[in-house]
């Protein structure tokens, strides 16, 4: 045996038998990125980099799974794959890992009563606007006008029905909600736009669980404002209802020139039925923080 040879085994005795190299040997294994990433990520380099450091301090059981499959030689288009779907499944949709240093993805749902394009795609709820005074010129392709003070009538409708004790009722105070953008969600009120506007949250572990917790809730409201619809249109009664409610707000409005929610009172008629709600938005974190907007 040569002194090659048995400095070679005196090593290999040495690291499955001295504590501290079993440990070293099991980080430079797990972690190979141990003494690699600084405590700020770096969102200048490319996109895997980026993902391997936010999964290793937000999603260890994602990072080990993407540093095993770069051990088995993995390609990129897998990793992407693998992260994505993992973070993804974590509450976080995320298409593309190219996007990763953008920010934490967050969809907006909110909607612009201006816009024609969203009466093109949702002209199920021009009957429902229509006593709001939203009509829509024949042709009229580039913008609709919305008659003043909408959204305060909106927003009054939305808080009236949001008070009853009917979950069929709750669930409509979401679709007003999302139509008038007044439910306290970011996502569920800002548009794409608006949106942009807002510094992207990072990936820190607080913005992460911020997002989760965010996300859900406004799938949570969008479910209830479907459902709110589907009841809306199928009971005639409580249609005319909010016919009637519309005009009365209006009409209070026009007369003190403003509107004064606490000094009118809107009946309901309890319908019953409705889902469980999905979600209560009734909590502070819903709106985009103060440092990121």
């Amino acid at each position: 045996m040569n002194a090659i040879t048995a400095i070679y085994d005196l090593l290999a005795v040495a690291l499955t038998t001295d504590p501290l190299l079993l440990l070293a040997s099991a980080a430079a294994t797990f972690d190979p990125f141990w003494d690699d990433f600084e405590d700020e990520i770096d969102y200048e380099t490319d996109p895997m980099t980026i993902a391997l450091q936010v999964t290793r301090g937000a999603f260890p059981d994602i990072y080990a799974d993407a540093i095993e499959r770069m051990r088995a030689g993995a390609l990129y288009a897998e990793l992407d794959r693998l992260l994505c779907k993992a973070i993804s499944a974590k509450g976080i949709p995320l298409d593309d890992i190219e996007t990763i240093g953008w920010g934490i993805p967050l969809v907006a749902l909110g909607i612009e009563l201006e816009d024609p394009e969203f009466y093109a795609v949702h002209s199920d709820l021009l009957p429902i606007l229509a006593p709001f005074g939203i009509q829509i010129p024949e042709g009229e392709t580039y913008r609709i006008d919305v008659p003043e003070g909408i959204h305060q009538v909106g927003s009054a409708i939305a808080n009236s029905l949001h008070e009853q004790t009917d979950p069929a009722l709750q669930q409509v105070s979401w679709l007003f909600g999302w139509l008038f953008s007044c439910t306290g969600n970011s996502l569920v009120d800002y548009s794409d736009e608006m949106l942009s506007e807002i510094q992207p949250l990072s990936w820190s572990k607080e913005d992460i669980a911020f997002a989760v917790e965010m996300i859900e809730e406004a799938n949570g409201i969008m479910r209830d404002a479907m459902a709110g619809l589907d009841t809306l249109k199928t009971t005639p009664d409580l249609m005319a209802a909010l016919e009637r409610h519309v005009t009365t707000l209006y009409r209070e409005m026009k007369q003190k020139g403003k509107l004064d929610e606490q000094s009118i009172r809107l009946e309901w008629t309890s319908f019953g039925g409705g889902a469980e709600r999905a979600a209560v938005a009734d909590a502070e974190f819903l709106l985009v923080r103060g440092d990121a907007a």
